[in-house]
């Protein structure tokens, strides 16, 4: 699902805008029932904050989810753009549903996943799939090329009832012109590293963004369940292999509630 050419842009920029993966019309109508299903069985939590909607009342929220979500993260082209710059053997950290309503005022600071997540040797990828449009006038993400090849900059604590994270990078840190806005079409995705720097701005629109994050690790790489100053609790959030063999014996995959199972076929 990527070229050589976009896995070089990749590597240098650290994201990519796959050009041969599109949705057709079909899945993508599949998908769109499945954000309005998950939002009104879930109505006490944010909208831009569904984590895990892939499981059915697993963990961190046990919100209902849908199968459709489920379906999509398993789905081989999505492995085939995580494995092109992640390798054979993958892991599915987690998902998250980003659904910013019309005339939001939630933000997403200026980040990078890696502080977040306990990772090590800390590599990740998150494939984000646009399901509406996505431009700059609804909040779409920007990131800051060649970001993910520095260190890992300082996250400050944030006190912003309107952010969805709890730390940000502040600008003065990094220089904001150089950010790039990641406009996708329904159906397209982004592939984004895990040390790039990314937030995206409120949707002041009239129209809905919303988007489905999946995040990949390499099976070489650990999950550290107990962490100090960890941003959040990683002790019982699980993590599935989904492709290949896993290589670090320091993951466990016992650990965690995936919640109900879904039905099999």
């Amino acid at each position: 699902m990527l070229t050589d050419t976009e896995i070089e842009a990749y590597r240098r920029d650290g994201y990519v805008i796959p050009s041969g993966f599109r949705l057709d019309a079909g899945e993508l109508d599949a998908l769109r029932s499945a954000v309005s299903q998950v939002l009104r069985d879930n109505p006490e939590i944010e909208p831009d904050r569904v984590i895990n909607p892939h499981l059915d009342r697993g963990r961190p929220y046990r919100l209902r989810g849908d199968r459709a979500f489920h379906d999509i993260a398993h789905d081989a082209r999505i492995l085939d753009m995580a494995a092109a710059v992640m390798g054979p053997d993958l892991v599915l950290l987690f998902t998250h549903l980003f659904c910013k309503p019309p005339e939001s005022p939630r933000t997403v600071p200026w980040h990078q996943d890696g502080p977040f997540w306990p990772i090590e040797p800390m590599a990740s990828c998150t494939v984000w799939l646009a399901l509406d449009k996505v431009d700059a006038g609804n909040g779409a993400m920007r990131v800051i090329p060649g970001s993910h090849l520095e260190h890992y900059r300082r996250h400050e604590l944030v006190d912003d009832p309107d952010s969805t994270l709890n730390r940000e990078i502040r600008v003065r840190d990094f220089d904001e012109s150089e950010a790039h806005t990641i406009e996708l079409e329904p159906g397209q995705a982004s592939v984004h590293d895990i040390g790039i720097v990314h937030g995206s701005a409120a949707n002041r629109s009239g129209r809905r963004r919303a988007g489905f994050a999946m995040r990949y690790m390499p099976a070489t790489s650990c999950v550290h369940r107990r962490i100090e100053n960890a941003a959040a609790d990683w002790g019982d959030l699980p993590v599935e292999l989904v492709r290949g063999r896993n290589r670090n014996p320091g993951t466990d995959f016992s650990l965690g509630d995936f919640g109900k199972p879904w039905p099999s076929g």
